[in-house]
């Protein structure tokens, strides 16, 4: 399960297409008492959308979801971006059977809500929590 991330602010993201892993930094806001960074590692990377980057970002929350879930909610625009360039991935040109090929790899759905700034998307084995040093 993950931790709350509840009004940690987003100081840095990284993808790495060739690793296939998408890195969040956070850290807790200056008013909290704990001043805790973290970071929050995404394995095994199917596709992701972000959106609204406010460059000053403050998570509302990240949340595990079912492939089918993410699929109904977002398959729209996933069906769109594959068609117009080929993203996420193969198994995008068959929402019909993304959901099984998607599961029979191991991957789950996540989604980042944002009180402020960015927010999106991001289908991915595991996602692990880390405290920075």
């Amino acid at each position: 399960m993950l931790p709350s991330l509840h009004d940690d602010q987003l100081t840095a993201y990284e993808v790495n297409c060739k690793t296939r892993e998408i890195t969040l930094r956070v850290r807790r806001p200056e008013w909290a008492q704990e001043q805790l960074s973290r970071t929050i590692l995404f394995n095994g990377v199917e596709g992701y959308h972000f959106k609204d980057d406010a460059f000053g970002n403050i998570i509302f929350s990240l949340q595990e979801i079912s492939v089918e879930k993410l699929l109904s909610d977002y398959g729209r625009d996933i069906a769109e971006s594959h068609n117009r360039a080929g993203a996420p991935g193969s198994w995008a040109a068959n929402l019909a059977s993304a959901a099984q090929v998607l599961t029979a790899k191991g991957v789950k759905g996540f989604i980042l809500s944002s009180s402020y700034g960015l927010s999106g998307w991001v289908l991915a084995r595991e996602a692990s929590v880390f405290p920075n040093q």
